[in-house]
């Protein structure tokens, strides 16, 4: 299985992540749980890793089938207000893998060229962590298939105390 920001995100942000400080309950939002909704088809993650390293927040789920979701959200210095430039979402289901990346994360990867798909929105908000935009599919290399693109939202939930 291919997994598309595989590690790209830094093995070292995910082992030196600082917890989510101060995110108080989501109401009915299940902790630990990503909500990813692709074309308006919603899938449910386990979320296996989250945090906030400086002014990245980062989420890593899979679902019980083995679909893969890895996203980084840029966040400004007030740790709430999202930065859609700099928040990409990665998506591999067992058929297709869907990107959305703004332009200043899809050159952090060491990429080129535009960025498939877009993030159009990104926040903070206590214990959730959000983006929309829209999703292209992408074959093995991460490069557009020509698809038409989806819209795509993200809605996940890592309180403190919970992050690994």
């Amino acid at each position: 299985m291919r997994c598309p920001l595989t590690l790209r995100i830094g093995a070292a942000a995910v082992g030196t992540a600082v917890l989510l400080a101060g995110c108080g309950r989501s109401g009915g939002f299940a902790d630990r749980t990503a909500v990813v909704t692709l074309d308006g088809s919603a899938t449910t993650y386990t979320v296996a890793s989250c945090g906030l390293d400086g002014r990245t927040a980062f989420v890593v789920g899979r679902t019980d089938d083995g679909q893969v979701l890895q996203a980084v959200i840029g966040v400004a210095g007030d740790h709430t207000t999202g930065v859609p430039a700099s928040t990409g979402i990665s998506v591999s289901t067992h058929t297709s893998s869907f990107d959305a990346f703004g332009a200043e994360s899809w050159q952090r990867r060491g990429e080129v060229g535009a960025p498939p798909g877009t993030i159009t929105f990104a926040r903070i908000k206590g214990a959730r962590i959000q983006a929309r935009g829209t999703a292209l599919p992408v074959d093995e290399h991460d490069q557009p298939t020509g698809a038409k693109a989806v819209d795509l939202s993200f809605d996940a939930r890592c309180d403190a105390g919970s992050s690994r």
